[in-house]
């Protein structure tokens, strides 16, 4: 069944509307920028979604669009003036830009119009404005993701359409809300600059220093307001009710209370060390009301619960050993804290480690519960990049925040081994040095508060003034000392090693001075792949937990994984960004990416060792078609694995000269 006519589809409507009640209760100084925003957040998950479907090209849309453009007043399809389709002639009456490419993608005896922006590396097809409904019966703009969807497909083809429909409704509404918040904040912000007589980014941030509680790091990380750039459910936030979302995600800045939860040890699964060397305070508290309760304290470890997994989560799925007194959740230990760009990993207020805690909830398309494998991989992989990094040189500057301690809830019932899981990871802040902000690698397309651009383009302007270049110049400057800090490390590790870090955005905290990347900091393992042929040549035999889903024997897992992340989608987004307002273009960002690669594999290849893997890593890296992941297929399907389509590689079609 597929809808045309706008009242009868799923729309965002409803859930706009339960948020609004929620501000006008609680946050009514909110509710004009709400309706201020409305247009924009419905816009903003559609234009991620159109965006993602020609990028994927589903049911073979983008290849089969007609070309539409209007030359000297006259309507063209692909190239030919047209003069008698029904739906050409409607077109005809409608205000086209003259220098705008559009596609019309006609599913059935209609047609829907896209105008496209720009079409990036790897096939980033990025839309713009009003998205039309063409029929014989005139015009109208494509509402919202929901109304794009049902256009385009029936619930016949893809049976999670209603499912993906709700969660894009949802996101539509998380959307707007975090949109009418972002420009309450950043006028708060904005006047406080004005107070204290800065006038950029980080001349604000600088006289912010030393204030009690600020944590610059924070800051940056908390800029994402639009969520994933490429995932059309980067919004999604299913099972909170919005009080939930404003209380909880990190774009409202709003500190809370992690709790904490008494746990028998013999229930447990924990790394050496384990979670237990750190919270003493709360541990002491936490001991204290135990034994009030009649519990033997020291039969227990005390474990930290992101406060919506406490209250909506723990009492559900973990009633039989509340009960038995396996469990016990505490009221008085707590540990202020905020979350950081990730929603389920959070930053204590203070010198604790950050923490990455459950949550039974579907943010993007995945639950965010923690399976029991990446807890106790946590300080395996710690140690075995402590093992690497004593025996390679080159890597000072490519630096890993390492993940500490793990614990999880030892059950055969997946939901329980999930949900009370954790894991600790060195915060960033004490790495930093004098003049380095680190920078979460999310916020670099995030819009400044202070300069209202991007943040990637605040660092290359604070480069531009500190070493008197053009902004073409700092721009290149900046990206040639960019990837020459990143690629050799992403690099190394999978030539001699077989690890394929998940090098994506989320992942990634470059760090700098002075607009230039002083050092590149990564984190997060969960998602990596190791081929353990490479690492037990090395003589590296690490302990994995049985059935990781990080551990392959597989080569192209390894490639897929490293590509997708640290070429498809960092250093994509980076140099999007960049061509787009210093008008060079892509290829010339791209011919630099492979002189650094070439480079890198022409020192490793020096070693006979890594000679084979270098052919092998340079076959896969510059071949003329690449994967890349099929996010809304994935939902539209409620695929459980990976979808992947074939887009075009830059790297393939480059000339290396030195």
């Amino acid at each position: 069944m597929i809808f045309t006519d706008i009242k009868t589809m799923p729309r965002p409507i409803m859930e706009e509307e339960k948020s609004l009640r929620f501000l006008t209760s609680h946050h009514p100084e909110l509710v004009p920028y709400f309706h201020k925003h409305r247009e924009r957040g419905r816009k903003g998950i559609l234009h991620k979604l159109a965006d993602s479907i020609l990028r994927e090209n589903i049911q073979e849309f983008f290849q089969t669009a007609r070309k539409v453009e209007v030359k000297g007043g006259t309507l063209h399809v692909d190239g030919n003036p047209v003069s008698d389709h029904l739906l050409y002639e409607v077109l005809k009456n409608q205000p086209l830009e003259e220098e705008t490419v559009y596609l019309l993608v006609c599913p059935h005896d209609y047609g829907v119009l896209f105008p496209i922006r720009r079409i990036s590396a790897f096939h980033m097809v990025e839309t713009k404005e009003e998205i039309l409904f063409v029929s014989s019966e005139g015009c109208r703009a494509v509402e919202s993701a929901a109304d794009l969807l049902h256009l385009l497909f029936s619930v016949e083809d893809f049976p999670n359409l209603f499912p993906f429909t709700r969660e894009l409704n949802n996101g539509t509404a998380n959307l707007t809300m975090a949109l009418a918040f972002d420009e309450f904040w950043k006028d708060g912000v904005k006047k406080e600059a004005r107070e204290l007589g800065t006038g950029t980014l980080f001349s604000y941030l600088s006289s912010k220093k030393g204030e009690p509680g600020f944590s610059a790091a924070l800051f940056f990380e908390q800029l994402v307001v639009e969520g994933h750039h490429l995932h059309p459910g980067a919004k999604t936030k299913l099972g909170l009710s919005y009080s939930d979302v404003f209380r909880y995600s990190p774009e409202f800045h709003q500190p809370f209370a992690v709790r904490f939860a008494a746990v028998k040890r013999e229930a447990l699964i924990m790394t050496d060390p384990g979670p237990g060397e750190y919270f003493k305070e709360q541990t002491a508290v936490a001991y204290e009301e135990l034994t009030e309760k009649g519990f033997q304290a020291e039969d227990f470890v005390i474990l930290p619960v992101h406060p919506w997994q406490m209250d909506h989560a723990m009492p559900v799925i973990y009633e039989e050993e509340m009960e038995s007194g396996t469990i016990v959740l505490l009221n008085r230990p707590y540990l202020n804290a905020e979350a950081t760009s990730s929603f389920r990993t959070v930053a204590p207020c203070g010198n604790e480690p950050v923490m990455k805690l459950a949550v039974n909830s579907q943010m993007t398309s995945t639950i965010r519960s923690i399976s029991t494998q990446t807890a106790m991989n946590s300080t395996v992989f710690s140690r075995l990049i402590q093992d690497i990094y004593e025996k390679e040189t080159g890597l000072e500057n490519f630096v890993p925040l390492m993940e500490l301690a793990g614990a999880a809830f030892h059950s055969d019932d997946r939901l329980k081994s999930r949900n009370l899981t954790m894991l600790l990871r060195e915060d960033m802040d004490h790495h930093l040095q004098d003049g380095e902000w680190a920078v979460a690698g999310m916020a670099l397309y995030a819009e400044s508060p202070i300069s209202g651009r991007t943040i990637l383009r605040d660092i290359v302007e604070e480069l531009s003034r500190h070493e008197h270049l053009t902004i073409a110049e700092a721009s290149e400057s900046f990206f040639k000392t960019y990837i020459e800090k990143v690629l050799p490390g992403y690099l190394k590790l999978m030539v001699k090693y077989g690890i394929a870090l998940e090098g994506h955005l989320q992942n990634s905290i470059p760090v700098f001075k002075n607009g230039r990347l002083s050092r590149f900091f990564f984190r997060d393992w969960g998602g990596s792949r190791i081929y353990t042929n490479r690492l037990r040549r090395r003589g590296l035999s690490p302990k994995f937990a049985a059935d990781s889903v990080s551990v392959t024997n597989n080569l192209s897992d390894m490639h897929h994984k490293l590509y997708y992340t640290v070429f498809q989608n960092h250093l994509g987004e980076i140099i999007r960004q960049l061509s787009e307002w210093t008008k060079v273009d892509e290829p010339w960002f791209w011919s630099e990416v492979k002189l650094q690669c070439e480079k890198t594999l022409n020192d490793l290849a020096e070693e006979e060792e890594s000679a084979k893997a270098v052919k092998e890593d340079r076959d896969f890296l510059y071949q003329p078609v690449v994967m890349h992941k099929s996010l809304t297929k994935m939902r539209l399907t409620n695929s459980q694995g990976y979808g992947y389509n074939e887009v075009p590689n830059p790297l393939g079609h480059q000339v290396v000269e030195e």
